[in-house]
């Protein structure tokens, strides 16, 4: 039973977009993507990492395995901004009673499997209340203090600032490519 396992959180959490692209805010392109981990194509699908280095983690490997064109363009400058984030439906899928309750067989490992972690996310978002889960990194798969927080936007306002109150810069990252 996962109700028990639904709880709201608070904290932050980090996104990063090519320098001076568009406004942080802009959450049209969520979902556009095809490769996604957490969702599928047309899912508005919002990524935030917990820190920093798991944002730039997440890139890199993302870069490494895809490195399509498009990717290359942007990767000379990145900025990173740090968004207060408040919600009140949320599942963590770093906890092993959530992989417990889901009856997940071999996790967190069985994440890496694309068409895994979507079933997942999927059923989660189509059967349930959550808003938002919380995913391992790939980049960091033992530490489940290194999160993705994978938000379902179409669940939430269109007023992100109800969820998203508050937002600053946070540095700058780039990658070789």
């Amino acid at each position: 039973m996962l109700q028990p396992l639904i709880k709201s959180r608070s904290g932050y959490g980090v996104r990063h977009i090519p320098d001076g692209a568009y406004n942080v805010y802009d959450f049209s392109r969520a979902g556009v993507a095809t490769d996604n981990r957490w969702n599928r194509q047309g899912e508005p699908t919002l990524y935030l990492a917990s820190e920093k280095d798991v944002a730039l983690g997440e890139w890199s490997r993302h870069l490494q395995v895809e490195r399509s064109v498009e990717l290359v363009k942007n990767v000379k400058r990145r900025k990173v901004y740090r968004f207060e984030v408040k919600l009140t439906s949320t599942i963590d899928l770093c906890d092993r009673y959530v992989w417990q309750a889901l009856s997940l067989q071999d996790a967190p490992n069985c994440f890496l499997n694309k068409d895994t972690a979507r079933a997942i996310a999927g059923f989660i978002r189509h059967t349930t209340q959550v808003e938002a889960i919380f995913v391992p990194s790939v980049v960091f798969l033992d530490r489940p203090d290194k999160w993705v927080l994978v938000v379902f936007l179409e669940k939430l306002s269109t007023n992100f600032y109800e969820f998203l109150p508050n937002c600053v810069e946070d540095g700058y990252f780039a990658v070789d490519s």
